[in-house]
């Protein structure tokens, strides 16, 4: 299992809405998946989660499987795999003080672990570069 986190500035409201309204505004262009840096991320709470080119081209990123407002996301993760083989993704946002601290863990399901040894490490990169770019995102 891949585990990361970080402190951002703002309530857990906030960054749940950073994570899941205002993600297109953040999302590292470098793992964008429809080769379009203008593309639109949609995480959305009837389910689905994917990513959209300024030409209609769309890329399923994932499946929204539990939706827990300011609280947490669980989602069923495609990047490096495919629908038949999602990863699994849990984000939990926990106030700290005044802050609050977002914490993503990545771990196979069943039908995913064979590839988890190889794809982890990209994954364990990918999660430092997508909160760096959140914590930017999150200042005042």
């Amino acid at each position: 299992m891949i585990r990361k986190s970080v402190v951002l500035p703002c309530s857990p409201a906030r960054a749940f809405d950073l994570w899941t309204q205002a993600i297109s505004d953040w999302w590292p262009l470098e793992r964008r998946h429809t080769n379009d840096p203008n593309s639109e991320i949609f995480v959305l709470e009837t389910g689905r989660f994917y990513e959209r080119a300024r030409d209609g081209q769309e890329v399923e990123l994932g499946r929204v499987r539990s939706w827990r407002r300011a609280e947490g996301l669980d989602l069923d993760f495609y990047p490096g795999t495919d629908v038949e083989h999602p990863t699994r993704v849990t984000v939990t946002f926990a106030a700290e003080g005044e802050a609050t601290r977002v914490t993503v863990e990545h771990r196979p399901t069943a039908e995913s672990e064979g590839l988890w040894d190889r794809r982890s490490p990209r994954y364990a990169e990918s999660w430092d570069q997508v909160l760096h770019s959140l914590l930017g995102a999150s200042k005042p």
